[in-house]
């Protein structure tokens, strides 16, 4: 039996974690340079907004009435990803096999057979991480992981009747939510794909699984007839793990408007390839290639427009910030040029491998033995205080690169360095949890 536990409006819940007077009140945040809307409290998609609402179109559907009652924020992602990994680490030490999907959820095996047991097991845990961590959680469990989505989403619909935990294990249960769910709800089922069945007569999820899997098969990929196995209770983990190497990683940004200095373009490349490097090293991993992108604004007549892209290979695989950041900075060179504005820029890692499988360059001078050392103790603080108690020197800018953030509450702005040293406490102390 598969649970999935998955947080309640989760951007939304940090922001009230700190802001309790933000409880009750239409809230939504904004994505990189305030652009749209990333999350929504219940109050918020009451009003009609919808996600991925452009900014300035929020008055639109709320009126101009309503509008002034919004409560909108800019995305703090840093706290977001601290109080996730409070709300994953407590789920490890509770949990069989957990397998975190997203910063906001995670699937993990139920630890008993008995549904009356696994319901006190569940409903105890959404009391516990809230407890802890204060962030509401709901928990669907089911056969299969596509069931067990469906499953939380009836949770967090119904949080009065349901306690924060749904189980689907019988047919009848399955029967009756695969007939009020929509056929674009379902996990794996994209715009695209919706519009097909739609035009096929396909509208819930209980439509789509009465289609022949032959049918299936023959007009659509092997991943649409997992989910389709899925829903009729057919396990397909093994076939489609949730969790899977990374091919590449890759970290960018549009700035908060046009830049010109080559210098505070050049910072923006480097902290991209310091946040690449970090994700490699969490995973142990290595890369073989660095590519670096820069582009322009295609939409403004003012300033002429330039995009190009450079990758170079790696002597030796690496994971070393400082080898990445070489690597980085020699395409930059490639490819800037003077005389035009960038509206971004992007840091991309390839051919990641494990760690282990490195066969080293004969010709390489670097001493990797070194340089791993000394990443691991700036890992070591970094984890220990902040993420960017240190980092390299070529990152100093005056941050014009840095995406607009004209909605941060200032209510939350000092806990993020108060959050980040209670992280570090409890690493310390696991008792705290």
């Amino acid at each position: 039996m598969y649970c999935l536990a998955d947080c309640n409006n989760f951007f939304v819940s940090c922001e009230r974690l700190y802001d309790p007077t933000l409880n009750g009140r239409p809230v939504v945040v904004l994505s990189n340079n305030d652009g749209c809307v990333i999350a929504r409290s219940n109050e918020a998609k009451a009003m009609g907004i919808p996600m991925g609402c452009p900014a300035f179109q929020i008055k639109k559907h709320t009126g101009s009435a309503n509008f002034s009652q919004v409560v909108q924020l800019s995305a703090r992602h840093t706290l977001y990803h601290d109080i996730s990994l409070r709300i994953m680490s407590l789920l490890g030490r509770n949990c069989e096999r957990l397998e975190v999907y997203s910063v906001d959820e995670a699937f993990f095996q139920a630890p008993f057979n008995d549904p009356a047991q696994n319901e006190r097991f569940l409903r105890d845990l959404v009391e516990r991480i809230y407890k802890y961590v204060g962030i509401p959680v709901s928990i669907g469990y089911a056969p299969t992981r596509t069931l067990a989505k469906i499953a939380s989403h009836i949770a967090k619909k119904n949080p009065t009747t349901t306690q924060g935990v749904y189980g689907l294990t019988d047919a009848s249960k399955i029967a009756s939510a695969l007939e009020k769910t929509a056929i674009g709800d379902v996990w794996g089922i994209g715009r695209r794909l919706t519009e097909s069945l739609h035009n096929r007569g396909v509208a819930t999820a209980a439509q789509f699984v009465e289609y022949p899997t032959s049918l299936i098969r023959s007009l659509y990929n092997i991943t649409v007839a997992h989910t389709h196995a899925e829903l009729k209770g057919i396990d397909c983990t093994a076939a489609s793990p949730v969790t899977i190497a990374h091919k590449s990683i890759m970290n960018s940004r549009t700035f908060g408007g046009l830049i010109t200095s080559r210098n505070e373009v050049q910072a923006a490349v480097v902290h991209f390839a310091e946040h690449c490097s970090r994700q490699l090293r969490r995973e142990g991993s290595v890369a073989g290639t660095v590519m670096v992108y820069v582009r322009g604004d295609r939409y403004r007549e003012d300033v002429p427009f330039y995009s190009n892209s450079c990758q170079l290979n790696l002597a030796t695989p690496s994971s070393s910030a400082l080898t990445i950041v070489h690597y980085a900075l020699q395409a930059f060179s490639c490819i800037f040029k003077e005389g035009f504005a960038y509206r971004k820029a992007g840091v991309m890692l390839l051919n990641i491998k494990p760690e282990k499988t490195v066969q080293f360059n004969l010709f390489d001078k670097e001493d990797h033995n070194k340089q791993n050392r000394l990443m691991q103790a700036i890992d070591r603080i970094n984890s220990r205080y902040a993420t960017q108690t240190i980092n390299l020197a070529s990152t100093s800018s005056t941050g014009e690169w840095k995406p607009r953030q004209k909605h941060l509450n200032d209510k939350t702005q000092g806990c993020l360095h108060i959050y980040s040293g209670m992280i570090a406490s409890s690493k310390k102390n696991k008792k705290n949890l």
